[in-house]
């Protein structure tokens, strides 16, 4: 794994307790004693407590941002472009751009299973970072690192208030289809960071399909590219 001094430079920002670095990217494994059972209270030691944290500033700032961004919008619409910026996916995307996955300590089995790569990991260290952020230098440090790592997915969220699939399913239901049907083709990599190709289907219409490091991931993607396809949705 690089030298967290490196992760202060990815992340630009230095930390004046690097201690709360550390301890957003370290997993709970690295503190197990190869019997299954820890060797110490760990609960201060590891990124749980600051993923919990983490999430609560990154709500925060896309709730405001959302709010100065769309001042005619409702508080249903509001919470439709919430619900896809502050999810696992959206911080698991943000830590694999910034590629967290090369500073997470963990034990030595689950490093050599690869585990660093785990989507729900990077998601969850990606929140604690945030927290580590805010613990060290205040929402002045936080808020800049969410809105500038967030940005390519704030832009895509412009043109679209609903979730793919939740657009394709109404879309169907409109006309009178039959709802979308999603259906893995193929999964690739190992079992611990598999890709999976997911396909969907809706009546007569021509299939697509995407891949992502998840079934969710996938599935949103797929039907994105049919909703675009289609101009239903516009690119």
């Amino acid at each position: 794994m690089h030298d967290l001094n490196e992760l202060q430079n990815v992340i630009n920002y230095q930390f004046k307790d690097l201690a709360l670095l550390t301890q957003s990217v370290t997993h709970s494994s690295s503190y197990f004693d190869g019997r299954s059972n820890r060797t110490k209270n760990t609960s201060n030691k590891n990124y749980e407590r600051l993923e919990f944290l983490g999430d609560r500033v990154l709500g925060l700032v896309i709730s405001e941002y959302l709010l100065e961004a769309f001042p005619n919008e409702d508080e249903g619409d509001l919470n439709l472009r919430y619900a896809q910026l502050v999810r696992k996916e959206a911080c698991t995307t943000v830590a694999q751009n910034l590629k967290i996955e090369n500073y997470i300590i963990l034990g030595g089995n689950e490093v050599k299973s690869g585990l660093n790569k785990n989507a729900t990991i990077l998601g969850d260290v990606c929140e604690a970072i945030i927290a580590a952020l805010f613990l060290d230098g205040g929402m002045e440090v936080a808020k800049p690192f969410i809105l500038k790592n967030w940005q390519q997915q704030l832009q895509a969220n412009l043109p679209h208030k609903q979730d793919a699939k939740t657009a394709l399913q109404e879309w169907a239901q409109k006309l009178k289809l039959p709802l979308p049907a999603y259906r893995v083709s193929q999964t690739t990599g190992p079992a611990h960071a598999p890709n999976f190709t997911i396909e969907v289907s809706v009546g007569e219409y021509a299939k697509s399909s995407s891949s992502g490091t998840s079934k969710r991931i996938a599935e949103q993607k797929a039907a994105t590219e049919f909703l675009i396809r289609e101009n239903i949705w516009s690119n």
